[in-house]
């Protein structure tokens, strides 16, 4: 069996610091794009930013990179860091570093070897990442059938907004060594800071949540019991779970797990998720969730009604 790691994620998301951490930690080697780019721009004689241009309207440049990635399939003790390394590398163990897009536009600012990646200001890095997020799912889907939407198939992943890199990589061998064993683990962790409601707090109001607030003092409650989510337009909707997400907010616990539903799953009255969702996700609602918890979103979901 091979050892393999393929990691991949959001931009911002921490995953070059990662791969490091636990190419030390494992004694593995780091293969990523960045470094594959720079072989092939030397060959061409140009920078990174010179052949990322070029390959705009030469797409071998692409397919080279891409067959680099495939080729690796057969190799072994290897941290793999690209967009499509865990379709390319299928029995890899494949990790997901998800984050908030708030964090994600504040790492990229204060990383200065981001060359290609300076933006005039925050709204501006906002939609741009998001827009490229959306593209390049897109365009991934029509060239290999890759959907990065569904995070259902990632063995790991991580919500790395409020976290260190070092608790990024200790979750991740942990995960690893169990996958090692059965070839079996699929988990998320999410922060509940990036969860949100589909309901209103006056469902917490009875005695079950009363003894949910006990039970999460140990933190037991929180991480045995994974809430229902559905990821819609780059954002986390609870659709079971609200007390749990709710007693982890009060108890300030940093990341829960979650179980990812399909965005075409049932919401309610014949309604499926991915239509339901946006549709009734009301600023209301959002606003209510903080100050019961007393805490403030980072960012509310795009086109959230006001009323």
């Amino acid at each position: 069996m091979a050892n393999l790691i393929s990691i991949t994620g959001d931009l911002g998301s921490g995953k070059s610091t990662v791969s490091k951490l636990l190419c030390k930690r494992l004694n593995y080697d780091h293969v990523y794009t960045g470094k594959i780019q720079r072989a092939i721009a030397q060959r061409y004689n140009m920078t990174t930013l010179e052949l990322n241009t070029y390959a705009e309207t030469h797409p071998e440049i692409d397919e080279e990179i891409d067959s680099t990635f495939k080729s690796l399939n057969d190799s072994t003790d290897l941290i793999v860091d690209s967009r499509l390394a865990w379709f390319f590398l299928p029995d890899s163990f494949k990790v997901f570093l998800k984050t908030n897009v708030i964090v994600s536009a504040n790492r990229i600012a204060a990383d200065k070897q981001r060359e290609s990646e300076e933006y005039a200001s925050r709204e501006e890095a906002i939609n741009q990442l998001m827009a490229r997020k959306t593209s390049e799912n897109k365009r991934y889907m029509e060239l290999y059938g890759a959907d990065c939407n569904d995070l259902s198939q990632f063995n790991l992943l991580i919500d790395t907004s409020f976290i260190t890199p070092e608790r990024v990589a200790e979750l991740i061998v942990t995960a690893y060594d169990s996958w090692l064993v059965s070839q079996k683990y699929a988990q998320a962790f999410i922060s509940p800071t990036n969860l949100y409601p589909t309901r209103s707090v006056q469902y917490l109001d009875n005695d079950s949540y009363i003894g949910a607030q006990n039970d999460m003092q140990t933190n037991e409650y929180a991480m045995n019991f994974p809430v229902k989510a559905a990821h819609i337009h780059s954002f986390d909707y609870i659709l079971d779970g609200h007390k749990r997400v709710s007693c982890a907010l009060k108890n300030k616990i940093d990341l829960i797990p979650v179980v990812y539903q399909p965005e075409n799953s049932l919401f309610s009255e014949g309604l499926v998720c991915k239509d339901a969702i946006p549709y009734s996700a009301q600023h209301s609602l959002f606003k209510e969730w903080e100050d019961f918890h007393s805490f403030s979103y980072l960012l509310y979901p795009f086109g959230c009604s006001e009323m």
